[in-house]
């Protein structure tokens, strides 16, 4: 799967002032990342801002080897913060860009999720459930996802699709209200034609938070079924069900009542 985007998630409920510490830390952890890969020239745009759990993407511009190396740095320093390994190996600017990242953690923010459209890694204070370990890749994978994932369908809104043709696109769970990252498997970019805005079921490789269960991200993503809107309230349920006796509700009251 091609890989040119970054993605940092933060959960819960995110003051103004930590969402811009913690767009500034991204923003030098992917800088001295790139410096470290020997690609300082590589510039990162944004690709997607979203609420509720807040999301920032960040896509690469400029030779995919090098771009796709500073990806895989990304998934690296992820998985090293969830395990709470050393980050004596990392270069100055990428160990405190990394360090003041994690220690966002606490409070109002839950967690720190690091994404790449190959694998997760949850960060969270210590004793909190966070990375699951390496399990069997998906097919396809280059590396093994962090977290669990089983094949199966999320339902949502599709609310976010790229405009640059990329693979990636944010779907809001309807079940939780909560943003789901979704990657495309190459070759299906046409399955989201007319699927802005709607409500659609999308199935792929679920990858989900081991503290609450929510979906995070589906991968592989071969099909998306949209939904039809519905209107429906439960008042359209009157009448569904025929009448036991025949008998009007009241007058069966009244009968009990004087019985």
């Amino acid at each position: 799967m091609t890989s040119d985007t970054v993605t940092l998630v933060l959960s819960g409920d995110v003051p103004l002032d930590s969402f811009a510490h913690a767009i500034a830390r991204f923003h030098s952890l992917i800088r001295g990342l790139s410096a470290d890969a020997g690609s300082p020239e590589l510039e990162w745009m944004i690709d997607d801002l979203e609420r509720s759990s807040t999301i920032a993407t960040a896509r690469g511009i400029g030779a995919p080897d090098r771009v796709a190396a500073v990806v895989r740095a990304y998934e690296v320093v992820g998985e090293d913060l969830a395990v709470g390994n050393a980050m004596d190996r990392y270069s100055r600017r990428v160990r405190r860009a990394a360090l003041g990242l994690r220690a966002l953690v606490g409070g109002k923010i839950e967690a720190v999720r690091f994404e790449t459209a190959a694998r997760e890694a949850i960060i969270r204070q210590a004793g909190d459930l966070g990375s699951q370990g390496p399990l069997p890749a998906v097919p396809g994978d280059r590396l093994p996802p962090v977290s669990r994932s089983a094949y199966g369908a999320v339902e949502g809104r599709v609310q976010t699709l790229s405009n640059r043709g990329g693979l990636r696109f944010t779907l809001f769970d309807l079940l939780h209200d909560r943003a789901v990252s979704c990657y495309l498997k190459e070759g299906y970019e046409d399955i989201m034609r007319n699927a802005w805005g709607r409500v659609a079921a999308v199935a792929g490789w679920i990858s989900r938070d081991p503290a609450t269960g929510r979906p995070t991200t589906v991968r592989h993503v071969t099909t998306v079924h949209i939904r039809p809107e519905s209107s429906a309230t439960y008042r359209d349920a009157r009448g569904a069900l025929p009448s036991v006796t025949g008998e009007l509700p009241e007058h069966v009251i009244r009968r009990l009542r004087d019985a």
